[in-house]
């Protein structure tokens, strides 16, 4: 607990005083990111209109904006409310314990506060772009924890750190790609047990546990086992498989306190960006009318549950307007990209406390 609570010590520290070093570091990826997040958003909205003028359209369906106080904003296609049959207007609440704790409900409005233990640290749209900074991120937070121990290190400064960076371009931008692709090979398992059960004399319910705890169990798994890969890739002369077989081999022996530090983590991101989205959100409702409704579902209530890391959903009537979609857009991936810097400076001081537990044992 001593350690963890100096980790802990040491996340905020660095942080905070190498706060403008990180974010010069992030932003020439942070702006394409976020670029190419708006992009594809809209990309999305068109073809989903274009599908919605024929069949979607003949059954009753308009193409409307879904706001997350985690999410941000998502196109969505939503039964006109004139056609929803009467008997569906009934608040509708779902939970669940095992294998992972979870909790929805949905008034008749069409509001919903949710609540989950999220295994998913990292953001699957374009903003997963932001995963190629981490390499120049643990550079400096090698050369801010280690200056003293070494000469080797250049001048701290965004510049720098992506020129020594750029020596492993094409590492860099493999190993992330081949860490998400590893760790997802867990949701073939899941899409497959969906559709074929080949046990048809196993319950659904006990067949669908047993999946999604084998679906945990493997994502789990590789999010340890492979987690210092960045600080491995960018601090030793490894090859692109050599830095997974690094990672493996100092992780080994400190599973269960790694994991439970990126089930914290990954709780606390929640929190962060629940909190931070939420409020602006809010912020935003009072100045643009169409997001009134978000407005009346953030009661001061509601609200609170934002900081143990609940998520606020609001189905609005109709798609956002350009401007305040892109702004919602915009403060998401800024969020997204305050939140790198944290995991790099964890799992790279964990990558030291690995090295020197190692030396120390032979």
């Amino acid at each position: 607990m001593a350690n963890n609570a100096k980790l802990a010590r040491t996340i905020f520290t660095q942080y905070r005083d190498n706060f403008g070093v990180f974010w010069r570091i992030m932003m020439p990826v942070a702006i394409v990111a976020i670029a190419l997040n708006v992009v594809i958003f809209f990309y999305s909205i068109t073809r989903l209109e274009r599908s919605n003028s024929g069949t979607f359209s003949a059954n009753g369906y308009t193409a409307v904006s879904g706001v997350s106080t985690i999410d941000g904003v998502y196109p969505e296609l939503s039964l006109l409310k004139e056609r929803v049959p009467s008997d569906t207007s009934a608040p509708d609440r779902s939970w669940r314990l095992l294998p992972v704790p979870y909790f929805s409900s949905t008034d008749s409005e069409g509001r919903t506060w949710k609540w989950e233990l999220d295994f998913q640290i990292f953001d699957y749209s374009f903003l997963i772009l932001l995963l190629v900074t981490l390499c120049p991120l643990s550079l400096a937070v090698a050369q801010v924890s280690r200056s003293s121990d070494s000469e080797a290190f250049a001048p701290l400064n965004a510049r720098n750190m992506w020129r020594q960076t750029g020596r492993k371009a094409l590492a860099v931008l493999l190993t992330p790609l081949l860490y998400v692709l590893i760790r997802d090979v867990s949701s073939l398992i899941l899409w497959f047990g969906h559709t074929y059960q080949p046990f048809h004399r196993i319950p659904d319910v006990v067949f669908e546990l047993c999946l999604f705890g084998i679906f945990l169990l493997i994502q789990c798994y590789f999010l340890v086992t492979l987690s210092l890969y960045n600080p491995c890739l960018i601090l030793e002369n490894s090859s692109l498989v050599g830095v997974f077989r690094r990672s493996h081999a100092l992780v080994k022996g400190a599973r269960w306190r790694f994991l439970g530090i990126y089930l914290l983590t990954g709780w606390l991101a929640s929190v962060v960006t629940s909190v931070l989205l939420g409020t602006a959100l809010l912020a935003f409702s009072i100045f643009l009318p169409e997001l009134a409704p978000l407005r009346d579902a953030l009661s001061p209530v509601t609200f609170l549950t934002l900081f143990i890391g609940g998520d606020i959903i609001v189905v609005l009537p109709a798609l956002l307007s350009v401007p305040t979609t892109t702004v919602v857009l915009i403060v998401k991936g800024l969020i997204a990209t305050f939140l790198v810097p944290i995991w790099a400076i964890l799992t790279t001081h964990l990558y030291f406390q690995r090295v020197d537990a190692m030396k120390e044992a032979t």
